[in-house]
């Protein structure tokens, strides 16, 4: 039976996570299935049915406040929302979701399999997101092409923009189960080299044997288990705040190791723009929200409609806020004029949360990763030349895919990647501060979806000591 797991190690991998409490949290299949600290679109929605909300009063004029005096401000004429190109914004919502390649395949190590699906109504602009539950066994891409790299079983699970969820069990079978030659495993992969974990949460460590298909047992080990332990079948679990180093060691001394950083300590924020409308920043103030992040400006000349009116209702009910920039630079000559115009437009402000970048055009994508991190890094330089805490916003995707990001160590980022904290390590593999993770969050005081965001740092408390942003 040892051989047979051993052998199985995939497997074993996906049998326990379907088991474990402590990996629970990944899997719930709807919200009321998710522990307290799980991270779902409406958690500052806490009580919609409030009379006051629905009372019909008419918000005082001080809460929303009249755009007469923003008259001066440039007409816009783009979009320059931020995460937009993260995932469409949804007008017609699917009802029903229905998966069109076959539910259960069998497939063969190292083989792809494309899952196909249908929305209703057809006239539906919905948009899913996949997320495998065993990684080690079948790893699946924004696109839902599945690749198997592992053996074993693993479920892919697709969700609308609204919830609704369908499966495809994926079953992979061992081609040395008929006798054929055992393969000597060569290297250890974690899935992710870079885990962030709240103080208190579990999450279970894949990882890939190579080549495909070969076999060996693991063993896990914590640098520093006063940051995280680690169990024998590699659920990690936070302990402190901090950073350590996970160790996967295989039986024939092959290892690797993953980073794990511990946070405790976290703030509830809000990005928002002129398409939130007139917003009650008292009820926003009252619902538990910690800081806003406010577009200010995009482009070289257009200022955002709302801007002065935003940050007057967050300087009134004592929000902290921070400003973004959305850019159209295709140059470093651009990105600097950009970051200039940006600088203008925020000059009589003083947040106390980062000023940012937000770059995410479609674009980029043509342009080599050199050039768009050489863009990303001259806006960078303009602002902290100006005496500001600089972020960068963009997608895990498009970071990953765009740019050098390992030369943008010296910067914060801001990432985006809509779904839980399972779907954000599997899509990103590096350091960040901030983490977009809904773009269709309910908050009182504002009408229709908003982006929700986790803030891991004291943003006003290191800016504030470090005499930043005019402060």
């Amino acid at each position: 039976m040892k051989n047979f797991m051993s052998r199985s190690i995939a497997l074993f991998t996906a049998m326990l996570m379907s088991v474990s409490a402590a990996s629970i949290n990944i899997f719930a299949d709807d919200e009321d299935d998710y522990p307290e600290d799980t991270m779902i679109d409406e958690i500052f929605d806490d009580d919609m049915s409030d009379t006051d909300e629905n009372s019909g009063e008419t918000s005082n004029s001080d809460d929303n406040t009249s755009n007469s005096d923003e008259n001066v401000d440039a007409i816009e004429e783009q979009e320059g929302v931020i995460g937009s190109t993260e995932r469409t914004r949804v007008t017609t919502p699917a009802n029903r979701i229905r998966v069109t390649s076959d539910l259960k395949p069998t497939l063969n190590l190292g083989s792809t399999y494309q899952i196909k699906y249908k929305l209703y109504p057809a006239r539906s602009d919905d948009y899913v997101t996949y997320r495998s539950i065993n990684p080690s066994v079948a790893m699946v891409d924004d696109d839902g092409l599945v690749s198997v790299v592992g053996i074993g079983s693993a479920v892919i699970k697709i969700k609308t923009s609204k919830g609704l969820t369908a499966s495809v069990k994926i079953n992979v079978p061992d081609p040395y189960a008929q006798g054929g030659s055992n393969k000597k495993v060569t290297k250890i992969s974690p899935i992710s080299d870079n885990i962030t974990l709240r103080q208190g949460s579990s999450v279970t460590l894949s990882y890939i044997l190579y080549p495909l298909g070969a076999y060996d047992e693991v063993s896990f080990r914590s640098e520093d288990t006063s940051i995280a332990t680690v169990d024998s079948n590699g659920v990690i679990t936070g302990v402190s705040d901090g950073i350590t180093d996970i160790v996967l060691s295989t039986s024939s001394g092959k290892k690797a190791a993953c980073s794990v950083s511990v946070y405790s300590e976290y703030f509830k924020g809000i990005d928002v723009s002129k398409w939130q409308g007139d917003i009650n920043w008292k009820k926003v103030s009252a619902s538990g929200i910690d800081f806003a992040m406010i577009r200010s400006s995009f482009g070289s000349t257009d200022v955002d409609i709302k801007l002065k009116q935003n940050v007057k209702g967050c300087e009134k009910y004592d929000i902290p806020y921070g400003f973004y920039h959305y850019t159209y630079a295709r140059s470093v000559s651009e990105a600097k004029k950009e970051a200039r115009f940006f600088l203008k437009t925020i000059r009589k402000y003083s947040p106390e949360y980062p000023v940012v970048l937000d770059i995410e055009e479609s674009f980029y994508n043509s342009m080599s990763r050199k050039e768009v991190t050489n863009i990303i890094t001259a806006f960078m330089e303009e602002l902290e030349n100006a005496g500001y805490f600089a972020m960068i916003y963009s997608g895990a995707k498009f970071l990953t895919d765009n740019t050098y990001i390992e030369q943008l160590t010296a910067y914060d980022i801001w990432v985006a990647c809509w779904g839980d904290e399972e779907r954000l390590i599997s899509n990103y593999d590096y350091h960040y501060g901030m983490w977009q993770y809904s773009s269709t969050g309910k908050v009182k005081g504002i009408d229709g979806e908003v982006d929700l965001n986790y803030a891991f740092k004291d943003y006003p408390q290191r800016i504030h000591s470090n005499g930043l942003n005019n402060l």
